[in-house]
């Protein structure tokens, strides 16, 4: 829809970790489209939260991470509103509605939903309707409690401010735009401007500038830089865990490289950082995916907003240098590992041409079919590329699939070295993620079990990224007032080796931790000298798989 100056539109602000919170809100979003009310979708962090008090109603879609952690996008506008300088009546007059997604397996289910309503509520707004909390659990999913609340808001939005209403909010009427439009709009280039760009003998900085020009394009949203820290290589990879103990965990050392791949390039850290690597997809199944889609991989594009998304100000694009459409599927579209989302069903049946095809795809996208397709998606965890070979039929066009395929993403570890002892290195200590789904498919992580599977006489160059760790993590330890980071080691012996300890790095102070063993907790004392972990003496040693677990206060 067209804005028009001075027109008040219902405004959406998500805070998402994993994209579920953002899919929900972009569903609200296109809902409220389709009802022909003015709406804005926003990221948190894209909003400023100083404007609060001139909007008249937010409606919030918030997920909680970890341990009741609020997602890395809200953590700034969430400081905002816990400073003591805002009066309790700084948002009165504002209408504000809350949906949280969470787990209800884990203690602190939905917490940050809930800490920001009564946040809000302290601070004067009004709530327009009842708390909506989405559980992971739930047989459909947060969806099981996002669709009934969601028919209950346009209800209630409606008797509250119809003009923001021309229709009945009952009646979705079929704008059209949101359905038959993509958001973005992709432009091929001839090859010798694309080979003018991107050199096939590529350099360190050059890769660098690549792979920040690529990601920048993509339309999926990042809160983190798009352009490397540095590029690691792996030097060590050795397993810490037997052949059938139940864990598959292995110790990683990397070392900074540069250009001519035998200078080192310095790289900094602090105990308890976090280091992001973006995963490798495997060359078969983006050869399939190409093929699949009917894509030429030697075509050269670039991927801008649409000219409607740049008209409502969405301005923020990559330059007009065009990349390789296979390297762009590889650096940002997770075609073989993310399940596709509800909508990317929906625009399926659009473009599939058998007839049983379309009506199944059409009943998975409708609310009579949301648990089937909970069932057969979420569940199983399906791929983009298993789906799409699922219904070979469909044909979409690249702007759909840029647009609805999830984005790859980076994947964080705690670090498990120190920067003092190892410099230019750094060690990881990664488990290798594997789950079975109910119909007995074999599933395993994307980046572990790449990581895993790396040859350190490869030499493959990884892009890392180093970034503060910030989130205040469950105490099992005592720690006698001396702060404990966060290190995990797996091990299967009947005896601590040393090599599983050179690299952690926490406090010269003495300190008391639990090895855990099934469901019991041994203690054992651990001898900090000189900032590195020298001594472990194990007090209970016989268990042949032991779980070693530090955490800071």
């Amino acid at each position: 829809m067209e804005d028009e100056p001075n027109k008040k539109k219902l405004l959406i602000l998500y805070a998402s970790e994993t994209g579920n919170a953002m899919d929900a809100a972009e569903r609200l979003g296109r809902e409220a489209d389709r009802r022909c009310c003015p709406v804005s979708v926003l990221c948190i962090d894209d909003f400023e939260p100083k404007s609060l008090p001139f909007e008249e109603t937010v409606i919030y879609v918030v997920s909680t991470t970890g341990q009741g952690d609020v997602p890395d996008s809200m953590k700034g506008f969430w400081r905002f509103l816990l400073q003591r300088s805002l009066s309790k009546e700084w948002l009165k007059g504002v209408d504000y509605g809350v949906f949280g997604l969470g787990d209800s397996s884990y203690q602190k289910y939905n917490f940050v939903a809930k800490k920001l309503d009564k946040r809000l509520l302290d601070l004067g707004a009004r709530p327009l309707i009842e708390r909506g909390l989405g559980d992971d659990q739930h047989p459909s999913g947060y969806e099981g409690a996002l669709d009934p609340w969601m028919s209950k808001l346009w209800k209630i939005l409606y008797n509250k401010a119809p003009n923001l209403f021309p229709n009945d909010p009952n009646t979705a009427t079929l704008n059209g735009t949101w359905v038959d439009q993509p958001k973005i709009q992709i432009t091929y280039h001839d090859v010798g401007k694309g080979n003018s760009q991107c050199s096939a003998a590529i350099d360190f900085k050059s890769l660098e500038m690549l792979i920040e020009r690529t990601r920048s394009m993509s339309p999926g949203k990042s809160s983190g830089k798009m352009r490397p820290d540095c590029f690691l290589n792996l030097t060590e990879n050795c397993p810490l865990t037997r052949p059938g103990s139940g864990k598959d965990v292995w110790h990683l050392e990397f070392e900074a490289v540069s250009s001519s791949f035998s200078l080192f390039q310095s790289i900094h850290y602090d105990v308890g950082d976090v280091l992001e690597v973006l995963p490798s997809q495997d060359p078969v199944a983006v050869d399939a995916f190409m093929k699949r889609c009917n894509l030429n991989p030697e075509a050269y594009i670039t991927v801008q907003p649409s000219k409607k998304e740049n008209s409502m100000g969405d301005t923020n694009h990559a330059p007009d240098i065009p990349v390789k459409l296979k390297t762009f599927v590889e650096l940002t579209m997770d075609i073989a590992s993310a399940s596709p989302r509800r909508y990317f069903f929906e625009i399926m049946s659009n473009f599939a041409s058998a007839q049983h095809e379309k009506e199944r795809l059409q009943y998975f996208a409708s609310p009579e079919g949301r648990d089937d397709l909970y069932q057969y998606n979420q569940k199983e965890r399906r791929t983009v590329l298993e789906v799409l070979e699922d219904f070979p039929s469909v044909q979409m066009p690249l702007e759909w699939l840029v647009q609805l395929i999830p984005p790859l993403k980076t994947r964080a570890f705690s670090i498990s070295s120190s920067n003092s002892a190892h410099p230019n290195q750094v060690h990881l200590t990664v488990s290798v993620v594997s789950w079975t789904t109910p119909y007995k498919r074999t599933r395993k992580g994307l980046c572990s079990t790449w990581l895993a599977g790396l040859d350190p006489q490869q030499r493959v160059l990884i892009p890392a990224w180093f970034h503060k760790e910030m989130r205040r993590m469950t105490s099992y330890i005592e720690t006698f007032g001396c702060p404990i980071y966060k290190v995990v080691e797996y091990f299967q012996r009947t005896k601590v080796e040393d090599f599983m300890l050179r690299s952690q790095e926490t406090s010269h102070k003495r300190c008391m931790c639990n090895i855990k063993c099934g469901n019991k907790a041994r203690k054992s004392g651990i001898c900090l000298l000189g900032g590195l972990l020298s001594t472990l003496q194990v007090l209970l040693t016989k268990c042949p798989l032991m779980y070693w677990q530090l955490w800071r206060k």
